[in-house]
């Protein structure tokens, strides 16, 4: 009894241990999110930074200078099938005269490592093709039970930009300010990533969607994907993203009235699959 108790009070330490691996390894290679807190996109190909048809949890903050109606969206992803890798956002919206305000929060992990990210968002577009945005950011980290909780201020900025009406270009920088977790014992820098990409509008039922993303000290990403609209309430879409490596994705989404649906799918040769859902709705 006493040799399975240790076994298994070893396999808590061994995940703790992955977990916490997976933190100040992957915070500075960027995934389909800036940090490990934010979920990843239902875009197809996850290349959102020029989608513009929906202000995603901190996605492009120029997004939201786009919206012309109030609404709340809720999203949960679970990375690789696995629950300690679950995350959960909401978000909440508000258009104005003057500006467009949102407010986002985000959860990643479980009770022994666990991530927090929330944002005031603001975003307005000026004249018919060209919108503005910036995040202000909350980051925290629950490092161990001796250092609790650290965290940081930073911000996202971006822009939206309509060259014809078929054709449009977005560009955003996550941590302009290069702000840094500082640890007891180790301190690590948010990771800046600039995301450059586009959208094409092929026909009035097909969009083509491009971005590269450069971290300062990690290899380019790459990502791109198509979005059918079979019907008004049915929506398709296929894409890949990856560095080296070539990372398929598959997802659809559901419009009903105000309500609107969505999920995604991705797949790691190494790692396995990772599932989105996501729900919004728009007063």
């Amino acid at each position: 009894m006493n040799y399975l108790l240790s076994l298994q009070k070893i396999g808590v330490q061994m995940r703790y241990i992955l977990l916490f691996m997976l933190f100040w390894c992957g915070i500075g290679a960027f995934f389909a999110q800036q940090t490990t807190a934010i979920p990843s996109s239902y875009v197809a190909g996850n290349a959102s930074v020029a989608y513009d048809m929906a202000w995603l949890p901190f996605g492009n903050p120029a997004a939201l200078g786009r919206r012309s109606s109030m609404g709340v969206s809720i999203i949960y992803e679970n990375r690789y099938i696995t629950r300690e890798l679950a995350n959960k956002a909401i978000n909440f919206w508000l258009p104005t005269k003057l500006i467009n305000t949102g407010l986002c929060f985000s959860h990643f992990g479980y009770s022994e490592y666990n991530e927090m990210i929330a944002s005031l968002s603001f975003g307005r577009q000026f004249g018919d093709n060209f919108s503005l945005g910036v995040d202000m950011i909350y980051y925290t980290v629950f490092l161990s039970p001796s250092e609790r909780y650290k965290g940081v201020f930073t911000a996202q900025v971006g822009t939206q930009v309509d060259l014809t009406d078929e054709f449009s270009l977005a560009l955003s920088v996550f941590n302009p300010v290069f702000s840094k977790i500082k640890g007891d014992y180790a301190e690590k820098r948010l990771p800046t990533i600039l995301s450059i990409g586009s959208l094409y509008k092929i026909r009035s039922v097909v969009n083509w969607l491009v971005q590269f993303d450069k971290e300062v000290s990690s290899p380019f990403r790459w990502a791109t994907g198509f979005e059918y609209i079979l019907v008004k309430e049915l929506i398709v879409r296929v894409g890949a993203y990856g560095y080296d490596d070539f990372r398929p994705t598959l997802g659809a989404g559901l419009r009903l009235d105000s309500f609107k649906f969505d999920i995604a799918a991705d797949y790691n040769s190494v790692l396995g699959f990772s599932v989105l859902g996501g729900m919004a709705y728009e007063f």
